[in-house]
């Protein structure tokens, strides 16, 4: 009996295109999101919503309005896409617990992100909201970027879903990566909230300076002090990846995977250092979008570490006992 899911390839392989696509989408929501803040353009369409100046679509747009309107416009497109990958997701993978709870984790960030935009536009953006807002767009990305990875893997290895027949991650004997993986993912977490904030109250263009700012405690005032907090975080982060790589190293034989992950990341924090000396040396909006693509690809780099080297979810079904009456068994022995 074939207990592979129905449809043979062709849903599995529809189910990843329309994840990819999510995932498309979602970062065009995020960077147009970005270009949003950054330019100025958070209130182009007035302190309206769904409306924009009165308009379901306004006739008239000029270039504020014509980017908020379009970051508007792909949040739907990008919840469409997300929960009918979701649905396909669940008819096929639903065994699987990494399936339903990035769905979960997914949708939830996404409604949360959306309304977050709404409360935004009609009671105003302070700097610590902005910034909250950016650590859900982050996970909703992330969410969607986790689930199309799985989906991947579960498709490539042919994975028989529903008797248990398949295998995420192998187990491995060293388990201290384990921690300290989901330590360095709160902490980016919070590195990239202090970065966040920064951009939102507009001081990140007001430093000059790397790897340490020029400008004195009495000029720069309190924003001197999250300056410094944000970069020696960074720093920090430098110091983490390298650790993670020299514990992925020591299951290199058992996980050659996290290896490669873990070269990646570190790869990708180096990036994301350079990147934030270019902001700091150039202070234009080509700079901060270069930053901020590498901090989305970094942290679903570092979410993706996180849960491969989580336990393998499997159960597999067990087989059932024999329904042989002992009658039965007293006569196979004579």
């Amino acid at each position: 009996m074939n207990n592979k899911p129905s449809g043979g390839n062709f849903q599995p392989r529809l189910t990843l295109t329309f994840a990819a696509l999510t995932v498309f989408f979602l970062f065009a929501v995020n960077t147009v999101g970005f270009v949003d803040t950054e330019t100025g353009s958070a209130l182009g369409c007035g302190h309206q919503w769904p409306l924009c100046h009165g308009y379901l679509i306004p006739p008239h747009m000029g270039l504020h309005t014509l980017i908020e309107f379009s970051h508007r416009g792909l949040v739907p497109i990008a919840t469409i896409f997300l929960l009918l990958t979701s649905a396909m997701a669940l008819k096929l993978y639903r065994r699987v617990k990494e399936v339903v709870w990035l769905i979960v984790i997914a949708i939830a960030a996404v409604l949360m992100q959306a309304a977050l935009g709404a409360i935004g536009v009609l009671h105003g953006d302070p700097p610590w909201f902005l910034a909250f807002h950016f650590g859900i767009s982050l996970i909703a990305l992330n969410g969607a970027v986790l689930l199309f990875l799985v989906i991947r893997q579960l498709r490539r290895s042919n994975a028989d879903v529903r008797s248990g027949n398949y295998q995420l991650r192998k187990d491995y004997k060293d388990k201290r990566i384990r921690r300290w993986t989901w330590i360095t993912v709160i902490y980016i977490y919070i590195e990239m909230y202090f970065g966040a904030y920064i951009s939102s109250t507009g001081a990140s263009k007001f430093f000059k300076g790397w790897p340490v700012p020029t400008e004195s405690f009495k000029v720069a005032g309190f924003a001197m002090v999250d300056d410094w907090i944000h970069r020696s975080l960074a720093l920090g982060l430098i110091i983490l990846s390298l650790m993670l790589v020299r514990m992925a190293w020591q299951v290199r034989f058992e996980r050659p995977d996290i290896l490669r992950i873990g070269w990646t990341l570190f790869g990708l924090v180096i990036a994301q250092a350079l990147s934030g000396a270019y902001i700091v040396l150039d202070h234009g909006l080509a700079s901060f979008l270069v930053h901020v693509s590498l901090v989305s690809v970094l942290f679903a780099t570092l979410c993706y570490l996180a849960l491969q080297v989580l336990p393998d979810s499997r159960r597999p079904l067990e087989a059932k006992p024999s329904r042989k009456s002992p009658s039965e068994g007293t006569a196979a022995k004579v």
